[in-house]
């Protein structure tokens, strides 16, 4: 019960009906008490003492709500290949394959349809780290994304909307913006919105439209569908689709030729479990499978056998331990 529902006149501490049949004797009480109180204390004052003064009970502290505005999950891992905006990395490419995923998500509600959102990830390439062998680096990806979230659920159930900004430090975009963009560092930068609606029964749908403005300048589209739903009490499984496209982002100049053209590029399903092993702390494994686009396919033609620069289908595999707070 809530502490102002004691006050109420109908509690359930004090039923209406008990009140309403009181007989007239317990009526006849507080006025005796009265009387009784009344010539006590002038029978103390006649006596010349000070009566004693007895404190109004203090009524009980209100209890702050339980609920954290901050949320958030960690989670680190392995997955047998690199992979980038549906892009599989071939082994030649990077000299090698697999990945360790790091990632940290932060989430401050601000109200319940308001929530600014950090993501922090990085993935360290189990791998040579020079592409195709030549002094070129391929390094590391670090990603940072800052956004706010609007939901939208007064107008449309399962509705949110989510923008904000993106930066992404080496991996395949870095390396494209340093050696074909002629840029000095390996980073890029970019803004993204992203449209979001639950449908019932589990099912799901949204796109993403990012404008990459420094590093590399150019769009990316990548609609998706999916579904989720509860396997047991203590696990869930979550399937996904998706496609990715890109407009005005890869260069046709001298050496960028040799590498991806705009348009499609690559075509996903990924399928997850979330285990629960305790409240906190999930395992997750998944896998994927990835058909690479006909843009990105126009590098593969420049390359022979065992060079080419990704997989025209790659199957991508791990899992990871989540912690949720």
């Amino acid at each position: 019960m809530r502490y102002a529902d004691l006050f109420a006149p109908n509690s359930p501490d004090i039923p209406a009906v008990t009140r309403q049949t009181e007989p007239l004797v317990m009526h006849m009480k507080p006025i005796v008490n009265t009387a009784l109180a009344a010539a006590s204390l002038a029978g103390a004052a006649f006596a010349g003492t000070t009566p004693p003064i007895v404190p109004a009970p203090a009524p009980a502290p209100v209890k702050a709500s339980a609920d954290c505005p901050l949320s958030g999950k960690l989670s680190a891992g392995y997955a047998t290949n690199y992979t980038y905006r549906g892009l599989v990395m071939s082994h030649s490419i990077v000299e090698g394959d697999s990945v360790i995923p790091v990632s940290l998500d932060l989430g401050y509600a601000l109200t319940e349809s308001d929530a600014i959102l950090l993501g922090i990830s990085y993935d360290t390439l189990l791998s040579g780290h020079h592409l195709y062998g030549y002094d070129v680096d391929f390094d590391n990806e670090l990603e940072v994304t800052l956004a706010y979230q609007k939901k939208l659920c007064q107008y449309v159930k399962g509705l949110s909307i989510t923008g904000g900004y993106h930066l992404t430090d080496g991996g395949l975009a870095g390396t494209y913006a340093q050696y074909i963009e002629d840029e000095s560092d390996p980073v890029t930068h970019e803004l993204f919105v992203n449209i979001n609606q639950e449908i019932a029964g589990g099912l799901y749908a949204g796109v993403t439209v990012s404008y990459s403005f420094a590093g590399v300048t150019g769009w990316w589209y990548e609609p998706y569908i999916g579904y989720k739903r509860d396997l047991c009490p203590r696990a869930a499984v979550d399937v996904k689709a998706g496609w990715t496209a890109c407009s005005g982002y890869f260069s046709s100049n001298e050496i960028g030729q040799f590498f991806n053209a705009n348009g499609s590029q690559a075509f996903f399903i990924r399928l997850s479990i979330d285990a629960k092993v305790t409240d906190h702390l999930s395992i997750v494994p998944f896998v994927s499978f990835n058909w690479l686009g006909n843009g990105a396919q126009k590098a593969n033609k420049h390359f022979l056998d065992g060079y080419k620069p990704y997989k025209n289908f790659g199957v991508v595999a791990g899992a990871s331990v989540v912690l949720n707070f």
